[in-house]
């Protein structure tokens, strides 16, 4: 998905916060699973990233070959 995210940013233009948002909660809602993923809330799955620090939002789409996740979470559980 990074390579997704990164080619939505440079070929298609999006803002990183607009490629981000239609891998996640735009994705789920396509895919008819946005009631229970997508996007982080009360009573969603819990599947989510830690990222090492980074300058910003913008850094991720841009720096797709750089190893950014620290922590992955699937149903709430960290994961080895």
């Amino acid at each position: 998905m990074k390579f997704v995210v990164s080619l939505a940013c440079i070929k298609m233009r999006l803002l990183p916060e607009e490629a981000l948002n239609a891998a996640t909660i735009n994705g789920a809602y396509a895919m008819g699973l946005s009631a229970d993923y997508g996007s982080i809330a009360i009573g969603k799955v819990a599947n989510f990233y830690i990222t090492h620090p980074i300058p910003s939002i913008a850094f991720i789409p841009y720096a797709y070959t750089t190893p950014v996740i620290r922590e992955v979470y699937l149903n709430g559980e960290r994961q080895n």
